[in-house]
Protein backbone atom coordinates (compact mmCIF):
# COMPACT_ATOMS: atom_id res chain seq x y z
CA UNK A 1 0.00 0.00 0.00
CA UNK A 2 1.41 3.27 -0.57
CA UNK A 3 1.17 6.58 1.37
CA UNK A 4 -2.25 8.04 1.42
CA UNK A 5 -2.75 11.63 1.04
CA UNK A 6 -2.39 13.90 4.33
CA UNK A 7 -5.63 13.49 6.67
CA UNK A 8 -6.57 15.05 10.32
CA UNK A 9 -5.32 12.62 13.22
CA UNK A 10 -8.62 12.18 13.86
CA UNK A 11 -9.04 10.20 10.91
CA UNK A 12 -5.72 8.23 11.32
CA UNK A 13 -7.06 7.53 14.49
CA UNK A 14 -9.68 5.64 13.42
CA UNK A 15 -7.81 4.08 10.27
CA UNK A 16 -6.29 2.37 13.48
CA UNK A 17 -9.22 1.37 15.41
CA UNK A 18 -10.30 0.01 11.92
CA UNK A 19 -6.75 -2.18 11.86
CA UNK A 20 -7.49 -3.63 15.16
CA UNK A 21 -11.28 -4.51 14.93
CA UNK A 22 -10.20 -6.42 11.65
CA UNK A 23 -7.40 -8.38 14.21
CA UNK A 24 -4.68 -6.89 11.49
CA UNK A 25 -0.62 -8.04 12.03
CA UNK A 26 2.04 -5.49 10.56
CA UNK A 27 2.68 -2.26 11.24
CA UNK A 28 1.32 1.16 10.55
CA UNK A 29 3.42 3.79 9.20
CA UNK A 30 2.68 7.46 9.89
CA UNK A 31 4.20 10.46 8.53
CA UNK A 32 3.22 13.54 9.72
CA UNK A 33 3.07 17.26 7.75
CA UNK A 34 5.87 18.46 9.68
CA UNK A 35 7.86 15.12 8.62
CA UNK A 36 7.56 13.27 11.87
CA UNK A 37 7.53 9.77 11.78
CA UNK A 38 5.62 6.99 13.82
CA UNK A 39 5.09 3.34 13.75
CA UNK A 40 2.33 1.21 15.44
CA UNK A 41 3.00 -2.08 15.56
CA UNK A 42 0.12 -4.77 15.46
CA UNK A 43 -0.02 -8.10 16.42
CA UNK A 44 -3.79 -9.79 15.73
CA UNK A 45 -5.42 -6.44 16.41
CA UNK A 46 -3.46 -5.84 19.71
CA UNK A 47 -0.78 -3.05 19.69
CA UNK A 48 2.32 -4.43 21.13
CA UNK A 49 4.17 -1.46 20.28
CA UNK A 50 4.51 2.10 19.31
CA UNK A 51 7.51 4.14 18.24
CA UNK A 52 7.59 8.00 17.54
CA UNK A 53 10.68 10.15 16.78
CA UNK A 54 13.47 7.68 19.39
CA UNK A 55 10.75 7.30 22.04
CA UNK A 56 8.52 3.69 22.80
CA UNK A 57 5.18 3.16 24.92
CA UNK A 58 3.96 6.42 26.35
CA UNK A 59 5.84 9.14 25.16
CA UNK A 60 5.74 7.69 21.68
CA UNK A 61 2.06 8.12 22.25
CA UNK A 62 2.39 11.49 23.67
CA UNK A 63 4.37 12.52 20.55
CA UNK A 64 1.97 10.88 18.32
CA UNK A 65 -1.08 12.79 19.78
CA UNK A 66 0.78 16.53 18.73
CA UNK A 67 0.41 15.45 14.93
CA UNK A 68 -2.31 17.61 13.03
CA UNK A 69 -2.29 15.80 9.58
CA UNK A 70 -0.75 12.59 8.78
CA UNK A 71 -0.31 10.16 6.11
CA UNK A 72 -0.75 6.56 6.66
CA UNK A 73 0.88 3.07 5.10
CA UNK A 74 -0.15 -0.14 6.38
CA UNK A 75 2.98 -2.77 5.99
CA UNK A 76 1.51 -6.85 6.66
CA UNK A 77 4.78 -8.04 5.67
CA UNK A 78 6.42 -5.78 8.25
CA UNK A 79 6.04 -7.66 12.03
CA UNK A 80 7.71 -6.38 15.01
CA UNK A 81 7.84 -9.11 17.87
CA UNK A 82 6.08 -7.68 21.28
CA UNK A 83 8.18 -5.32 23.47
CA UNK A 84 6.58 -5.50 26.82
CA UNK A 85 8.90 -3.29 28.69
CA UNK A 86 8.17 -0.32 25.90
CA UNK A 87 4.04 -0.61 25.48
CA UNK A 88 3.78 -0.54 29.23
CA UNK A 89 0.76 1.28 30.51
CA UNK A 90 0.03 2.11 26.43
CA UNK A 91 -3.56 0.88 25.34
CA UNK A 92 -5.75 1.34 22.22
CA UNK A 93 -7.98 3.27 24.75
CA UNK A 94 -5.04 5.64 25.73
CA UNK A 95 -4.51 6.22 21.46
CA UNK A 96 -8.49 6.68 21.06
CA UNK A 97 -9.41 8.24 24.11
CA UNK A 98 -8.69 12.00 22.45
CA UNK A 99 -7.82 11.86 19.15
CA UNK A 100 -7.89 15.37 18.67
CA UNK A 101 -4.02 16.25 19.18
CA UNK A 102 -2.51 18.10 22.14
CA UNK A 103 -2.18 21.93 21.72
CA UNK A 104 1.21 21.61 24.41
CA UNK A 105 3.39 18.08 24.91
CA UNK A 106 2.73 17.09 28.16
CA UNK A 107 5.40 15.05 29.33
CA UNK A 108 4.17 11.35 31.09
CA UNK A 109 6.36 11.29 34.26
CA UNK A 110 6.06 12.17 37.65
CA UNK A 111 6.17 15.99 38.40
CA UNK A 112 4.55 16.75 35.47
CA UNK A 113 2.33 19.51 36.29
CA UNK A 114 5.35 21.55 38.08
CA UNK A 115 5.39 24.14 34.99
CA UNK A 116 7.37 24.41 32.18
CA UNK A 117 10.72 23.39 31.77
CA UNK A 118 13.41 25.70 30.02
CA UNK A 119 14.45 24.14 27.16
CA UNK A 120 18.10 22.92 26.11
CA UNK A 121 19.93 24.42 23.73
CA UNK A 122 20.64 21.85 21.02
CA UNK A 123 23.62 21.56 19.11
CA UNK A 124 23.17 22.94 15.10
CA UNK A 125 22.46 19.67 13.11
CA UNK A 126 25.69 18.92 11.05
CA UNK A 127 25.96 18.60 7.65
CA UNK A 128 26.93 14.96 6.81
CA UNK A 129 28.48 13.24 3.33
CA UNK A 130 25.69 12.09 1.13
CA UNK A 131 27.32 8.98 0.87
CA UNK A 132 27.49 8.51 4.61
CA UNK A 133 23.36 9.04 4.57
CA UNK A 134 23.33 6.96 1.73
CA UNK A 135 25.42 3.77 3.60
CA UNK A 136 23.10 4.37 6.73
CA UNK A 137 19.52 4.34 4.67
CA UNK A 138 20.32 1.01 3.25
CA UNK A 139 21.73 -0.71 6.95
CA UNK A 140 18.41 0.39 7.69
CA UNK A 141 16.45 -0.65 5.55
CA UNK A 142 17.40 -4.29 5.98
CA UNK A 143 16.01 -3.58 9.78
CA UNK A 144 12.50 -0.82 9.24
CA UNK A 145 12.33 -1.09 5.27
CA UNK A 146 11.44 1.65 2.71
CA UNK A 147 10.51 4.03 5.41
CA UNK A 148 14.21 4.15 6.23
CA UNK A 149 15.07 6.98 3.85
CA UNK A 150 12.15 9.45 5.70
CA UNK A 151 13.65 8.60 8.84
CA UNK A 152 17.26 8.75 7.85
CA UNK A 153 16.01 12.35 6.24
CA UNK A 154 14.68 13.44 9.78
CA UNK A 155 17.40 12.50 12.29
CA UNK A 156 20.03 13.39 9.73
CA UNK A 157 18.18 17.12 10.00
CA UNK A 158 18.54 17.35 13.96
CA UNK A 159 21.95 15.27 14.11
CA UNK A 160 24.82 17.21 15.54
CA UNK A 161 27.39 14.49 14.42
CA UNK A 162 27.54 11.07 12.86
CA UNK A 163 27.67 8.92 16.34
CA UNK A 164 24.02 11.07 17.76
CA UNK A 165 22.88 9.97 14.28
CA UNK A 166 23.59 6.07 14.53
CA UNK A 167 22.02 5.99 17.70
CA UNK A 168 18.73 8.31 17.05
CA UNK A 169 18.19 5.72 13.89
CA UNK A 170 18.97 2.49 16.12
CA UNK A 171 16.33 3.99 18.46
CA UNK A 172 13.53 3.73 15.50
CA UNK A 173 14.57 -0.67 14.89
CA UNK A 174 12.04 -2.02 17.48
CA UNK A 175 14.01 -5.13 18.16
CA UNK A 176 16.73 -4.35 20.53
CA UNK A 177 19.15 -6.99 19.04
CA UNK A 178 18.37 -5.60 15.79
CA UNK A 179 18.86 -1.84 16.96
CA UNK A 180 22.58 -3.15 18.65
CA UNK A 181 23.20 -4.66 15.55
CA UNK A 182 22.74 -2.00 13.37
CA UNK A 183 24.59 0.36 16.13
CA UNK A 184 27.94 -1.77 15.48
CA UNK A 185 27.43 -2.48 11.61
CA UNK A 186 27.16 1.65 11.36
CA UNK A 187 29.84 1.89 13.41
CA UNK A 188 32.09 -0.11 11.55
CA UNK A 189 31.14 1.44 8.29
CA UNK A 190 31.45 5.12 8.92
CA UNK A 191 34.70 4.46 10.85
CA UNK A 192 33.49 5.23 13.81
CA UNK A 193 33.90 2.85 15.79
CA UNK A 194 32.11 1.17 19.02
CA UNK A 195 28.42 3.06 19.00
Amino acid sequence: MTYQELMPFGAIVEQLRQFCIQRRTGTAFIVSDDNRMAQVHLDSGNIVMLLCRGTRGAEALAAMRTMLRASLRFDDNYVAKPDNLTTSGVSLADLLADPAPLRAHTPLVAGAGAGPQPLRPRPAPAAFAKADLLKLERMLAGHIGPIATIVCAEHASEASNLRELVMALAADIPDRKQAADFRLEAGRALGLGAV
